[in-house]
C-alpha cells in the first residue's frame, strides 16, 4: 500500500512566480516535488531517506 503524502510549500517559496518546492515527510523518508507540477503523478520527484535528507540539511544549512 502506497503512502497518502502530505505536501507542504517550502518557506523560500514565491508566489508571484510560481517558484516552489513542496516536501511530504512520511515515515519512510522526505519527497520533494516543484509545486508547478502539483498533483501530476507523473512529474518527477525526489526521495530521500531521513539520514539523506539530514545530511542534505546539515550541508545546505552550514555557514
Amino acid at each position: 500500500m502506497e503512502e497518502q503524502l502530505r505536501w507542504v510549500s517550502s518557506s523560500y517559496s514565491r508566489e508571484t512566480d510560481g517558484t516552489c518546492v513542496e516536501v511530504a515527510i512520511t515515515a519512510s523518508g522526505v519527497h520533494v516535488r516543484d509545486s508547478r507540477r502539483g498533483a501530476d503523478e507523473e512529474a518527477p520527484r525526489l526521495a530521500f531517506s531521513r539520514a539523506a535528507w539530514s545530511l542534505f540539511l546539515a550541508h545546505t544549512t552550514a555557514d
